[in-house]
This record gives C-alpha cells, structure tokens and sequence, in this order.
C-alpha cells in the first residue's frame, strides 16, 4: 500500500490506478468540457510524514488532475493550506473541504474569482480513484 502524498502515491495516481483515467471530467461530462482558462491550485500540507509538501490541483480542458509539486509549468492561481490530518480527511473522504475550510482547518488565498468560477464544477468531485483510495495508507 502507497502512503498517502509519497512518491509511489503520486507515481501510482499518475498511472490512474488502475480503474479510472488520473483526470476526472468536470461537470459529470467527459464530452462537455469546462472552457478555458482553467485553474492551477497548489496545496501545501504542513507536518506531514516527510515535513511540509506541496502538490497542485490542474482544471484544464473539462478535466481535473492532481499532480506532484512543481510538475506544472504555470503559476498557481489559489493556494490552499493546511495539515496533513485535514487533507488525509478530505482525500479518504473522511472530511469535505468545505467543511475544512469553514471550520479553520484550511486556509484558502489567492484569485478566489478564479475559483469562484470553476466551484459549481468542482463541488463534490472526487479526484482519486476508488483503486488508489483503498490502496492508500491514510
């Protein structure tokens, strides 16, 4: 089992897992993509078990993926940031992100209009696998 946010983590969310592609169509339709200009999100995690990571949510073309920090070539337009606890709740499912982020656990900044644009498409879209996730070790 990879660790949740480890190199064989990434490695195997890139691959897809097995079951589904690594992006995940927006708005519940493959064919139906979300216009440009898409969204870059990092994530910096704090007291992880390798110390502090950051990774990046991609919106491009109607698709969403995670990838490692540092593999897009464009600048993050929000940033979101919180513990290793809180995000290993929101990526098992454990916890939503909304409720993170309303109850202070998470912090967001950055072009929140851009967010702001991409929400309706993003609410409720789970970005792993069910292959990775119960691979995973939380």
């Amino acid at each position: 089992m990879a660790r949740f946010l480890s190199a064989e983590w990434f490695a195997q969310l890139e691959r897809g897992a097995g079951d589904v592609p690594a992006g995940q169509p927006l708005g519940g339709q493959a064919h139906e993509p979300v216009p440009p200009p898409g969204l870059v999100v990092e994530i910096a995690v704090a007291d992880g078990p390798e110390g502090e990571l950051r990774y990046e949510l991609v919106v491009e073309g109607g698709m969403a993926k995670v990838r490692a920090g540092g593999t897009t070539q464009r600048q993050p337009q929000v940033r979101l940031v919180s513990d290793y606890a809180t995000i290993s709740g929101i990526a098992s499912g454990r916890l939503s992100a909304p409720d993170a982020l309303a109850a202070g656990r998470a912090k967001l900044s950055g072009d929140m209009a851009a967010l702001f644009a991409l929400a309706g498409d993003l609410a409720g879209l789970d970005l792993l696998p069910s292959a990775l996730r119960a691979a995973t070790t939380f």
